[in-house]
């Protein structure tokens, strides 16, 4: 891993979020982008009358408006928010002698983080950007954007994020728990960490082969690593979430969603249910 994207505001888990992509990047002596994007959607809030009217045919083209008093104070808000959070990456950066750069964009969120996404390796956000609720366990829709669009591995850090030497992996054959058992050893490898890898199912025989093919792969890495079967479980977050009590991980790594989201507005997404549960950092693959 030699680059990694932090996407920031002004949220306590994008506070976390840094700590964490620091720390990380210092391990793995990879270079650092912080991201600090200025939400296109703040400033629309705001649109002139006249600029909405020609938006839907009302008027014939766009006229020369002024931006509103609203708008003016929207981009202060702007500059101030990007100095803040350019001054304490960079301050952390340079605490743990990290190579890094930072960038202002605007956009839509989540679109602006996807297309930078694709020029690192890895991308760490906090849970919940500074407009949702605190109070809510849920991940921010910008969060949950993201995880659908971007093929790059996202680190996801709540708010007062528990961190500690112990790996979570959570496996059922499917193609991105693939990628998650793969990504999931090296960071153990890398990290030295104790490892559990979990699979849920209805029933034992369909929980253990997973099982069987996680333990053949990871054999080479010669890790400290336990499995667990759970089976029974209404919901596979169920299963998950009981381990997550019981084991305590300081890292979790899963495939994030399935391909079917009816079926995820129907029972329940697994990805976002983990992550409503987890205090520690969830890495999610596709």
């Amino acid at each position: 891993m030699k680059s990694i994207l932090i996407a920031m505001d002004e949220s306590k888990s994008s506070g976390s979020a840094l700590n964490v992509g620091i720390a990380l990047a210092r391990i793995c002596g990879a270079k650092v982008k912080g991201l600090y994007v200025e939400d296109i959607m703040r400033l629309l809030e705001w649109q002139p009358v006249e600029l909405m009217g020609a938006a839907v045919g009302v008027t014939s083209g766009i006229p020369h408006s002024r931006p509103t008093l609203e708008q003016v104070e929207v981009e202060k808000q702007f500059i101030a928010e990007a100095n803040k959070l350019e001054k304490s990456f960079k301050e952390e950066c340079k605490k743990f002698a990290v190579s890094h750069n930072f960038f202002t964009k605007r956009g839509n969120v989540h679109e602006v983080i996807e297309e930078m996404a694709r020029t690192v390796d890895m991308v760490v956000v906090g849970r919940r950007g500074k407009t949702y609720p605190e109070s809510s366990k849920e991940p921010g829709p910008v969060t949950e954007d993201l995880l659908r669009v971007t093929t790059r591995p996202v680190l996801v850090v709540p708010e007062n994020a528990k961190v500690n030497n112990k790996i979570l992996i959570a496996y059922d054959g499917s193609q991105n728990s693939q990628r998650a058992l793969s990504i999931g050893a090296t960071f153990a490898k890398l990290l030295n960490s104790e490892v559990i890898v979990i699979s849920v199912a209805n029933d034992i025989d369909a929980a253990q082969k997973p099982l069987d093919e996680a333990e053949e792969f990871l054999a080479p890495y010669e890790l400290n690593t336990k499995y667990v079967v759970d089976f029974g479980a209404a919901m596979p977050w169920i299963g998950i979430a009981k381990q997550i009590k019981i084991f305590n991980p300081g890292l979790i790594v899963i495939g994030a969603f399935g391909e079917n989201r009816f079926m995820e507005l129907i029972f329940g997404s697994t990805t976002k249910n983990v992550l409503m549960e987890a205090t520690c950092p969830v890495l999610l693959c596709r």
